[in-house]
């Protein structure tokens, strides 16, 4: 069986068209595929990231497999910035670029959903490999929810409808915050290389924090967009 989003029942009140990607059930479309198209060229378009792996390193071992695990190491990796890397587990190839955020000496593995089982089980071999007894690597894809807004116009978009100030974030950053106590991790920049903000929220909370962009999308032209727009867009930044 498919696994629900944790903002589906938002889906649903938007008017999505749902289809299965790599197991999960997610909007396919919302019923216009072009003016989806166009909002994220022009404008801003949202999209669920819910299915993206997200694989959290923890502990007084994490550097050092980071260093291991990263093609380059992690001399790339500074606190409150993501980087674009590359998976070493033997045979490295261009299909394993993942995206890593470190906060605080922990870090945050961001993979295209398709590789999130390899990666974690890369980390898993790499922490037995080097006998790595101080570290601990959880798979919160599952229990937290991701949701983006893409295109030329999304930081000033969202920085009207949120309560922080987006635009001190700098680019490629992550930080953390607590917004009416829930804890929302903020990241500047995007799968699609290119400007856009993306939250990432416990998955019990993720329909209260998508409600903000759910009822202010259309006065701040925030078009909800589905999967068939995003995976058209990756692949034409060839981050497949």
């Amino acid at each position: 069986m498919a696994k629900s989003s944790p903002f589906e029942a938002v889906h649903r009140l938007l008017g999505a068209n749902f289809s299965e990607y790599d197991g999960w059930l997610l909007p396919a479309d919302y019923g216009d595929a072009a003016a989806e198209s166009a909002a994220l060229r022009q404008a801003t378009a949202a999209f669920d990231l819910s299915s993206f792996g997200r694989i959290s390193i923890k502990g007084a071992d994490s550097e050092v497999l980071m260093d291991k695990l990263l093609a380059d190491g992690n001399e790339r990796c500074r606190d409150g910035k993501w980087i674009w890397a590359v998976i070493c587990d033997g045979r490295t190839q261009d299909d394993d670029i993942v995206r890593v955020g470190k906060m605080g000496g922990a870090y945050t593995i961001f993979t295209r959903p398709a590789k999130r089982g390899k990666v974690l089980a890369a980390a898993e071999a790499c922490t037995g490999e080097h006998d790595l007894g101080s570290v601990e690597i959880t798979d919160i894809t599952e229990t937290t929810a991701m949701l983006a807004m893409y295109g030329p116009e999304a930081l000033k978009r969202v920085d009207n409808i949120v309560p922080f100030d987006v635009y001190g974030i700098g680019e490629e950053g992550i930080t953390s915050i607590s917004i009416f106590t829930m804890p929302i991790t903020i990241i500047r920049g995007g799968w699609l290389g290119t400007d856009g903000i993306e939250l990432l929220c416990p998955a019990s909370v993720a329909p209260m924090a998508a409600g903000a962009v759910a009822k202010y999308h259309k006065r701040e032209n925030i078009v909800p967009a589905g999967m068939d727009c995003l995976e058209r867009a990756m692949a034409d930044k060839r981050i497949d």
